[in-house]
């Protein structure tokens, strides 16, 4: 789990879009890489000069360990936490994921961040519905997980589709992004989006050609300040759940 010189673009760019900060925590400690080369390094230091002209990637490194707190200061957050299963990476909070939350992690957080810990929680479902209960209403889960080519990375990799049919058409959150990105430096710039599924009723169509290598899919979602549920509801996949509705609409008309 490490942020690199393309992701780290891509949570600047959602979190100074949408003017994200206050309690912030990251799932696993995630190490900070930063700058590769050629066209990430290029895009990481046009991006890092456009959204916080007074930061150097120097100012961004933990100054005595090889992890990200610092990073996330600096772009705006007041508190910042990192939870794990285990101490072994000295996380502030220690919490089983896929375990029950202690009253005094519900909606603490203004934004939680997953760079890449889901994957490895075997029971996922539950996992994602806690990071649910830490968000405050109002607060955005930034996700980076293995979409495509992580071959045993984890116990699984990740698909638009749960952006769009577990977070925004089961818990009702808003999708502040949701993007395709390939991790090799020599396509830093090649971003792919999809289409919502919620608004086509197919499953999500990419809006462009994705090269070979590694996938990460990089979204955000905001949760309702109210009437988000608690994330009890069943999930279904989007296309499915709009076939069911136009048999159902069929049946009737033709009673």
């Amino acid at each position: 789990m490490a942020i690199s010189d393309t992701l780290a673009v891509r949570i600047m760019d959602v979190v100074a879009e949408h003017k994200l900060g206050g309690n912030f925590v990251m799932l696993g400690r995630q190490r900070w890489i930063g700058k590769r080369r050629k066209r990430s390094a290029a895009l990481f230091d046009e991006t890092l000069g456009r959204l916080y002209p007074d930061v150097t990637e120097n100012d961004l490194k933990n100054p005595d360990d090889l992890y990200s707190e610092t990073f996330f200061r600096k772009i705006g957050f007041d508190q910042v936490d990192s939870m794990d299963v285990s101490e072994f990476e000295d996380a502030t909070i220690v919490q089983d994921l896929a375990g029950e939350l202690p009253d005094d992690l519900m909606g603490r957080f203004d934004v939680v961040y997953d760079g890449g810990t889901c994957e490895h929680v075997f029971d996922l479902p539950t996992a994602y519905r806690n990071i649910h209960r830490m968000l405050k209403p109002g607060g955005v889960l930034i996700g980076h997980s293995p979409c495509n080519n992580w071959i045993n990375h984890g116990f699984y990799q990740l698909t638009p589709e749960m952006v769009y049919g577990f977070w925004e058409k089961t818990l009702g959150y808003e999708v502040l992004q949701c993007a395709l990105q390939p991790m090799l430096p020599m396509f830093a710039y090649r971003v792919v989006t999809t289409s919502n599924p919620n608004k086509t009723g197919v499953r999500p169509r990419l809006q462009g050609k994705l090269p070979e290598g590694p996938v990460i899919l990089t979204y955000a979602v905001r949760k309702p300040l109210e009437g988000a549920g608690d994330g009890s509801d069943k999930v279904y996949q989007t296309d499915y759940q709009q076939r069911w509705a136009e048999s159902d609409s069929a049946n009737i008309a033709a009673e």
